[in-house]
């Protein structure tokens, strides 16, 4: 056979060169911000390693071997923002370690399943398309039952493929469903490249009437996945452009801003520094973000102090005051630390003492840092109509018509690790114009992670958020609506003017209607459909294409060819085809 490097792969040195590729992809592509090609080439390792030692009496201990791989990996990619969390080096690696090592098994299951059925399928479309389903399906479940959403998730980050456009239609799950395409694509590919030989032509010879028919299947409904992959990249190309801001007919400019306070060494910025910096943004921003946990109230009427104390200078503007507040002490454990919960409240000139509107509690809490001494809210968010009154140079008649001449802006808000979730804004009825989302996270890697999940919850229900990172080295910005801007990375205050279709159209995105299970099912409509690769015009002449290339022609061979892989070499009696 001689030392081709299909044989070096396969026979030689097949555990070493697996587990290095597979440890060197998790490097790259596990960060907390993952990247598209990256973590394809890696779910094709991992696939092409699976079909190879799935009937192996040794599998056991490769997998274990590409467990060891994968994880250490991650972890190392986790690293910085692990031990950022953790005063302890060791307890932060190991705790990374550990999630890491949990991720993985949960990952390996789409591959399990689809190694275990696919040849159960009757048509090659169906096991062609199995993988991207379950791969889909595997990371929504664990979205919705994870303490951290989608943090650990192997789903690419939305800026670093061409697919981001399907988040108003199939949320994330249209997401994983390409990487799984890709992956499943790819690794047919490398299959067939890995038992080629250099003697094709005669292989293709060998082929029987039955076999040849169910090659040309096979070949058909390859090509056609790659050409719904290529044309799901077409949309990508049209550049969406934000709404104008020089302009009241159509659109609905808003100034919006971001209130950071300068940190001076070893202390925390005050309610005061807070309230100064926020009426200095008020002159050019009509809605103001505090960032998480800004201030800090023991009590109810100690917040009520302070927001009368904010009203009184901020003009027409709304303050999305985010903050924390203790919680009365539980009379039936006196011993006990009060409790606390994290909120955020919307305050305006108009309000009286008492009357301002508590927008939202955090729902979900960081594991460990605040689960413990905090408590979670049920309440879903909630929208708020905030009248905005015309710019300063446009009149009030041009502006609007209604008798108070103002326009509604639905806001609605979350905070922080919220966005992690795809289910946050499910229970909304209509479309918010806008989502506050004050955050604070320990790390850049982190506060990048948590930016780009930010923005695809937006994007997913139509929508435009002001994220408000109070972290050391948090980012800020404005994301959706064709903005996608990181404006401060740490402290520093900012501001942006935005702008929103008017009249605003408050009917719902399609994900946002059918949710998970509504994608779920189209997804596996995809699946059954296998009469689509049979009457497609482009695909008739399709096997001569392919076998005018080499490595694409090595997807054609019938069942005596498959029996002559290099899979067995090591193992007699254990031969297995790469290919289905």
């Amino acid at each position: 056979m001689g030392d081709t490097l299909q044989s070096i792969i396969l026979a030689r040195n097949p555990t070493l060169i697996f587990g290095a590729s597979e440890f060197l992809l998790a490097l790259l592509s596990l960060t907390p911000t993952p990247t598209f090609v990256p973590l394809v080439l890696l779910l094709t390792v991992l696939r092409v390693h699976g079909m190879r030692i799935a009937c192996r009496s040794t599998r056991v201990l490769e997998l274990m071997c590409s467990w060891v791989a994968v994880t250490a990996g991650a972890s190392l990619a986790h690293y910085s923002s692990a031990t950022n969390a953790l005063s302890s080096t060791p307890q932060a690696f190991a705790a990374v370690a550990v999630m890491s090592a949990i991720t993985y098994v949960l990952a390996i299951v789409p591959f399990y399943v689809d190694i275990r059925l696919n040849r159960k399928f009757q048509t090659v479309w169906a096991q062609v398309t199995f993988l991207p389903v379950v791969w889909a399906t595997t990371w929504a479940i664990v979205s919705h039952i994870s303490p951290v959403g989608r943090l650990l998730n192997w789903s690419p980050v939305s800026s670093s493929h061409p697919f981001g456009w399907l988040l108003p239609y199939t949320g994330p799950m249209g997401i994983d469903w390409a990487v799984g395409a890709c992956a499943a694509l790819s690794s047919e590919v490398a299959a067939a490249w890995l038992m080629g030989t250099d003697s094709d032509e005669q292989l293709v010879h060998l082929s029987t009437s039955s076999g040849e028919a169910r090659s040309n299947r096979r070949s058909q409904s390859l090509l056609t996945l790659g050409t719904l992959l290529v044309a799901l990249t077409l949309p990508s190309l049209h550049v969406n452009l934000p709404a104008r801001t020089d302009t009241i007919f159509d659109t609905s400019p808003l100034g919006v801003a971001c209130a950071l306070p300068p940190v001076r060494k070893g202390s925390h910025p005050t309610l005061s520094d807070f309230i100064t910096e926020t009426k200095k943004l008020t002159s050019q921003a009509k809605v103001v973000l505090w960032p998480e946990s800004a201030v800090v109230f023991n009590n109810q009427g100690e917040r009520e102090v302070a927001f009368e104390e904010l009203r009184k200078n901020i003009q027409k503007s709304v303050i999305g005051v985010a903050f924390e507040e203790f919680l009365p002490e539980d009379s039936s454990s006196p011993g006990r630390s009060r409790m606390r919960r994290n909120g955020l409240a919307l305050v305006h000139e108009r309000q009286k003492k008492g009357e301002e509107v508590v927008q939202y509690y955090k729902r979900n809490l960081v594991p460990f840092t605040e689960s413990f001494s905090a408590i979670p809210s049920t309440d879903p968010p909630a929208i708020y109509d905030f009248e905005l009154g015309p710019p300063k140079w446009a009149t009030r008649p041009e502006w609007s018509s209604t008798p108070n001449h103002t326009r509604p802006v639905t806001i609605t808000s979350s905070i922080c690790l919220d966005f992690a979730f795809p289910s946050a804004f499910s229970a909304l009825h209509s479309r918010p114009a806008l989502i506050l989302a004050p955050a604070r996270t320990w790390d850049s890697t982190v506060g990048l992670a948590m930016w780009e999940q930010a923005k695809s919850r937006a994007n997913e229900i139509g929508s435009m958020v002001l994220w408000c990172d109070g972290g050391a080295t948090g980012v800020s910005g404005v994301g959706g609506g064709g903005i996608s801007e990181i404006m401060q990375l740490g402290s520093g205050s900012w501001t942006r003017t935005i702008s929103f279709q008017f009249p605003f159209d408050q009917r719902r995105t399609v994900y946002a209607v059918v949710g998970d299970f509504g994608v779920f099912i189209l997804l596996v409509a995809i699946m059954g459909g296998s009469l689509v690769t049979r009457h497609l015009p482009a695909l008739s002449g399709s096997r001569s294409v392919l076998q005018a290339v080499p490595l694409l022609r090595r997807l054609l061979p019938d069942r005596k060819r498959d029996q002559e892989s290099l899979i067995g070499v090591e193992a007699p009696g254990e031969r297995q085809s790469l290919l289905h």
